[in-house]
């Protein structure tokens, strides 16, 4: 965007800088574009995922359009809980509406913050629009006492129309229609809103969550072919640490780098819950440095604060009457917890005790906002974020089964403190490595050794085989295997939430795809890719379950064709191979995944972490809970890109591990955290493990050279005397703020 000075900088509606507004440029554009003249009487919906956040942007569109200075009248307008009925919203809407496009016109934005009547605003109306918007506030006086109301709904909602040609062109922004759709009336909202303004040849979007705005559009019979769609979704992780940087920030809250990741991960990027809760924050004067400082305010969020007002409001819209709220929380945590499976309407009318068009309420509202699936016939609950789990269970447990509020509390907090590093520990392990799903989506048609899909007959060719000769090997391969092209990936857990209980969702992946790349039946072929947990090679009774449940699935849900493929990191034993064999399926482990990965191409690797654009990595690790093994899986990527040979990366990894263990054993750290620092340099690698904190003086010395015999030293000492032999160069010292281990390995030393 051209950059602007201060005067067309200012904010109007906007609650943020726009420097402070974090992620979202492509949105934000894509809405400023559709005022332009060539998308002139078109509509945009915006479908918004549940908590993706989309009253910032559409104010900030508002801002940069207001202060473009050209023909087009921005107009934003927001749906409240505050408005009961249809009327009274329209009437809102129309006071808006007036109030600026004045301010537009006569260029003064404190008008869109005033308390101004209709009549105050026929008054404050510029010259060339005082005819036509004084005959706009007559006209509505006398419908308002027509008792009409229909009629006075679209009247307010066709304001925009009226405005004579040369006079400025409005742009509408409508923001919250799902709150519009419940509203109490003889017309409902949410579709008279896209009927008026579907017709009226007004530029417009109309911003709601996802579900409810397509279902309304279909209803208003639009005209698809002049609507166009912007998806909102939750921010990326980059974007969402970002966001909780700034909003710290603003919020004068002091947070840790960890408890900022931590909360890009427990909100999955969510803007709502981030600022929300960072708002908490501030108002209780809570630092957020530890995970025990962020899941002991997410408690009290959650039992009593803005989190739990926001969700305690949802239900009461869902459903009024109390009983009924508890028995709809019984029914969505049994489902949460595992306990239910998916249920006919006819089951959930009987246990909520609801007529047929009080529960199609209810469960509308449900689907709107992603808690269950509801197809009419069957409804899937279970769905929401975690926030959203976590509240029902504290609800469940004090309003249904009557639990002591303080031992609900303590286990709540306990329970989020024993996931918080599973959380990390998972997000950590996600960053070092391509996911499932991003291989196979990178299906096409590809030719690449059979034996990378074979896992006995890999083992018997290239076990103990250095890494550069397995490749070589690979290369003169003549038994190669085409790949089908794949057109859809998702979870196993998107077509069945049964299998959450025995894989993670990145874990295990349905494909759709066409061998040849040829759309017909007969071509057609669903690929069931499943990575197996195991320390061991896989034996055959863990096979022979794998293959018979991704059968079962396949036939439950009517595939006709086609294909599983086992992973295991560690391989499987002859038996499970056989086993593998029989079934028709395929079976490989992590190195053979690494190989295919290598031949499908360089676009799996995540650009942020190329090592083409970055020669350094950062990584911060809490101490324990064996995440060494997070920094070892993490170094043997980056070592593996630089080429260095299988013996050589086993001594940097064991290397990396002592010294994490050491870490965690003789610092007396605060924060309880390790620092790690990969550098990448033309023929060496690079490491660096700090901690804060002070080590006791018989530990060591500067630059490594104890204070002490390493015979007195006992572990620590033998550990350096370890990382010594596996690493070409070792310089320990200490630091203003800890010790610091660097550690060099030499690329053309890596046989040694």
């Amino acid at each position: 965007m051209k950059a602007r000075n201060s005067t067309e900088s200012r904010r109007i509606l906007s609650r943020v800088s726009r420097l402070d507004f974090v992620g979202r440029v492509e949105e934000l554009e894509r809405i400023i574009q559709q005022a332009k003249p060539a998308n002139a009487g078109r509509g945009m919906l915006l479908l918004m995922e549940p908590s993706a956040g989309v009253s910032e942007l559409l104010r900030q569109a508002y801002d940069e359009i207001f202060n473009e200075h050209s023909d087009v009248v921005p107009i934003y307008f927001a749906f409240t809980r505050n408005e009961r009925t249809a009327v009274s919203a329209a009437i809102e809407f129309l006071t808006v509406f007036l109030q600026q496009y004045i301010a537009q016109r006569r260029d003064e934005p404190a008008l869109c913050h005033a308390a101004l009547t209709l009549q105050d605003l026929v008054e404050l109306a510029p010259p060339a629009d005082l005819e036509w918007v004084e005959q706009l506030v007559d006209s509505y006086n006398r419908l308002r006492f027509s008792h009409d109301d229909k009629a006075l709904v679209r009247f307010c909602l066709g304001a925009p129309q009226r405005v004579p040609g040369g006079h400025g062109r409005p742009f509408v922004m409508l923001d919250g229609a799902q709150l519009a759709e419940y509203l109490n009336g003889v017309v409902v909202l949410g579709r008279e809103v896209l009927r008026v303004f579907g017709r009226s040849g007004v530029s417009f979007v109309l911003a709601g969550m996802r579900r409810q705005i397509l279902e309304a559009a279909h209803d208003a019979d639009c005209n698809f072919e002049l609507l166009d769609i912007l998806r909102l979704e939750q921010l990326s992780p980059v974007d969402a640490r970002l966001l909780v940087e700034h909003v710290a920030r603003r919020q004068r809250v002091t947070t840790s780098q960890e408890a900022r990741d931590l909360l890009v991960q427990q909100f999955s990027g969510s803007p709502f819950f981030i600022n929300t809760f960072l708002q908490a924050a501030r108002e209780k004067k809570a630092a957020l440095i530890s995970y025990l400082d962020c899941e002991r305010l997410y408690i009290d969020e959650l039992l009593g604060g803005h989190i739990h007002r926001h969700f305690a409001d949802l239900l009461e819209e869902m459903s009024p009457r109390l009983e009924v709220r508890q028995a709809l929380i019984r029914l969505l945590w049994e489902a949460a917890a595992g306990k239910e499976q998916p249920s006919s309407f006819e089951v959930w009318r009987k246990r909520l005790r609801l007529d047929p068009d009080e529960l199609e309420e209810v469960l509308h509202r449900l689907h709107v906002q992603e808690f269950v699936n509801w197809n009419g016939a069957t409804v899937e609950a279970g769905g929401g974020p975690q926030a959203w789990t976590d509240y029902l269970k504290v609800r469940y447990r004090l309003d249904v089964l009557g639990e002591p509020r303080a031992l609900v509390v303590a286990d709540a907090l306990t329970d989020s403190l024993k996931r918080a590093p599973h959380t990390m520990a998972r997000h950590y392990k996600q960053k070092t490595r391509f996911g499932l799903s991003e291989l196979v989506s990178h299906f096409d048609c590809q030719r690449v050794p059979a034996v990378l899909f074979d896992y006995a007959s890999f083992s018997k060719k290239y076990k103990g085989v250095a890494e550069t000769d397995v490749v070589t090997g690979l290369d003169s391969e003549t038994d190669l295997f085409k790949l089908p092209q794949a057109v859809h990936v998702a979870s196993c857990l998107a077509f069945s939430s049964e299998m959450s209980q025995v894989c993670e969702e990145e874990k295990c992946v349905i494909a759709h795809a066409f061998d040849e790349g040829t759309y017909t039946d007969a071509r057609e072929v669903i690929w069931l890719a499943a990575q197996i947990d195991s320390k061991l090679p896989v034996e055959a009774a863990l096979a022979e379950i794998w293959c018979e449940r991704l059968e079962t699935m396949s036939k439950s849900l009517g595939f006709r064709r086609y294909q599983i493929w086992l992973i295991s990191k560690e391989g499987f034993s002859d038996e499970a191979s056989q086993v593998v064999s029989r079934c028709g399926a395929y079976a490989s482990n992590s190195s053979q995944l690494d190989l295919l990965a290598q031949r499908l191409g360089d676009t799996l690797l995540d650009p942020m972490e190329s090592p083409g654009e970055v020669d350094e990595f950062l990584m911060v690790v809490p101490m324990g809970q064996d995440n060494e093994l997070i920094a070892a899986s993490t170094v043997e990527q980056i070592a593996r890109r630089l080429t260095f040979k299988p013996e050589a990366i086993n001594q940097i990894k064991t290397a990396i591990v002592e010294a994490c263990i050491n870490a965690s054993e003789h610092s007396f750290s605060p924060d309880r955290k390790i620092y790690q620092r990969f550098r990448v340099e033309n023929d060496r690698l690079v490491i660096t493990i700090s901690s804060r904190g002070i080590v006791p003086t018989n530990i060591t010395g500067a630059n490594g050279t104890p204070d002490t015999d390493e015979t007195t030293e006992e572990r620590r000492g033998w550990g350096l005397k370890l990382i010594r032999t596996l690493m070409d160069e070792v310089e320990f010292e200490r630091v203003d703020e800890g010790t610091s281990l660097r550690m060099t390995k030499y690329l053309r030393q890596s046989s040694t």
